[in-house]
């Protein structure tokens, strides 16, 4: 037989037990907060991409509660999204002017989006420079700085914005700032101002001392100069370091070499390819194969053996520069996949930097692929 204390100790256990459960319903319910069916059909309509019937609710709630931030917030977002920017930019200009202190500088914010939308860029430039002092919204803000010089091309400003963020980011992005040096450093050459772009090829390399462009482009002042030894040097640099860039290099190399025996530049053109260790043999021949003429290859030596009948594919060359011709370009984009004839550091659809490979580096995988499935 239970004695009753314990009983009684059970008993009160479960009476706890019982008004706990009961008391984290209440407090549960009392939490939940009760939203407008609209918002749950508005919700609905933005899931599924049905935006005509989100901006009808939307529409309808804001002119129900004009107060609501969010709300109007939401419908200029929709409207910039399906492409209505001037409705965007009257909510977000209305809400900048008459919108307390805290939502200002959020609908400015939104406001220079839907500037970049709409293409005006200038209005957007001026919003976000004001934005750039805002602790809210300062890195966005210098983000989006950056994409619009890099648009246009104003390498110096964004430089100049590069410097101004976060100093974790400035060491992220080190490589892209190099970059800007040297676009600059290609447009001093192209006005004669060589000076300045020594300048800036050496402040490129204070931040990515590893950069083959600025090798590429100082060894094209060493050959304006009439050193050919030392623009070699650099091209060979170039080249060990980034095989992508043989296509541009070897004719700038076998053009150095001058009447001589340019085929005395062929071994040592060969070795730096190899040395690098990221590009296959097939995709050295076949690389080669685009880059030189067939005569000059069939001299190159250390190609044997299976090397010899990839070598003797590619050189046949009436098909693979079919293919060349037929796929749009020499060049292919690791990111988005653009074709292209001509080389570019910055991919022009993506925007992304040393992005581009020669076609041939994808066309020998696949030939490797279905050699050794």
């Amino acid at each position: 037989m239970i004695e009753l204390p314990a009983l009684l100790l059970a008993l009160a256990f479960i009476a706890v037990g019982v008004a706990a459960w009961f008391m984290g319903r209440l407090t549960g319910a009392a939490r939940t907060v009760r939203l407008p069916r609209d918002y749950y059909v508005g919700l609905d309509h933005l899931i599924n991409d049905r935006f005509d019937h989100a901006v009808e609710i939307f529409a309808r709630m804001a002119e129900a509660d004009g107060d609501a931030a969010e709300i109007q917030f939401a419908l200029g977002s929709l409207f910039r999204r399906r492409g209505e920017v001037d409705r965007a930019i009257a909510i977000h200009s209305r809400m900048r002017e008459q919108g307390g202190a805290s939502l200002r500088e959020k609908a400015a914010f939104a406001l220079a989006l839907d500037y970049l939308s709409a293409g005006l860029m200038d209005r957007a430039e001026g919003l976000l420079e004001e934005l750039s002092a805002s602790r809210e919204y300062r890195k966005v803000a210098l983000d989006h700085l950056v994409r619009i010089y890099e648009s246009q091309g104003d390498w110096a400003n964004a430089l100049k914005t590069f410097h101004a963020l976060p100093q974790a980011t400035q060491v992220e992005r080190r490589r892209i700032a190099a970059h800007y040096l040297c676009e600059l450093a290609e447009q001093a050459l192209v006005q004669g101002d060589v000076d300045r772009a020594r300048t800036l090829l050496r402040q490129a390399r204070t931040h990515q001392a590893d950069l083959p462009r600025a090798d590429v482009l100082t060894a094209r002042i060493m050959e304006l100069a009439g050193d050919s030894a030392a623009s070699l040097s650099l091209y060979f640099k170039a080249l060990e370091e980034s095989p992508e860039l043989a296509l541009e290099i070897i004719p700038r190399v076998l053009g150095l070499c001058g009447s001589g025996r340019p085929e005395d530049a062929l071994p040592e053109i060969a070795l730096r390819l190899r040395r690098n260790g990221t590009i296959s043999s097939r995709q050295l021949v076949w690389l080669l194969a685009t880059a030189l003429p067939p005569q000059q290859l069939r001299e190159l030596p250390g190609i044997a053996g299976s090397e010899a009948e990839s070598a003797a594919d590619a050189r046949s060359l009436g098909a693979l520069l079919t293919r060349i011709g037929d796929s749009g370009g020499r060049y292919q984009c690791e990111d988005c996949g653009l074709l292209s004839v001509g080389w570019y550091w910055r991919c022009p659809k993506c925007r992304s930097w040393d992005s581009m490979r020669p076609a041939v580096f994808k066309w020998a995988e696949k030939a490797e692929e279905r050699a050794f499935p």
